[in-house]
């Protein structure tokens, strides 16, 4: 059976070549299963490093608000103290003027007494 060996001879040699084409093709697929395994990392690192950044906006953003809250107290703070100040300095101006009026009066009554005095 001459045509029987050379059936399974052929037949061994498709197998054979098949065989190299798969490991050719597995050796294919391996490298490109490590290419994404790097791509992976690298999607890692930006991962942690968004991450990272989300967690710094966060603080930042914790920051200033307490920093406009603070702004926001102390302008209510300087607005009150402008407007006692205000207060206070138109209590004083009207002290003043009350009190030059009074002075005005008692020079006007003296003016008054000496130019009586000045006529006897």
């Amino acid at each position: 059976m001459p045509g029987d060996d050379i059936t399974i001879e052929v037949l061994k040699d498709i197998r054979r070549e098949m065989r190299e084409r798969f490991d050719a093709v597995d050796r294919r697929f391996d490298a490109v299963g490590r290419r994404f395994d790097a791509m992976d990392q690298r999607f890692d690192a930006m991962d942690q490093r968004f991450e990272t950044m989300e967690e710094r906006a966060e603080l930042t953003s914790q920051r200033l608000h307490r920093a406009t809250h603070r702004l926001a107290t102390a302008a209510a703070e300087a607005a009150t103290i402008a407007k006692n100040a205000a207060t206070d300095a138109a209590e004083t101006a009207r002290a003043a003027l009350a009190g030059q009026s009074r002075i005005e009066l008692r020079v006007t009554d003296l003016e008054s007494r000496v130019g009586r005095l000045e006529t006897r």
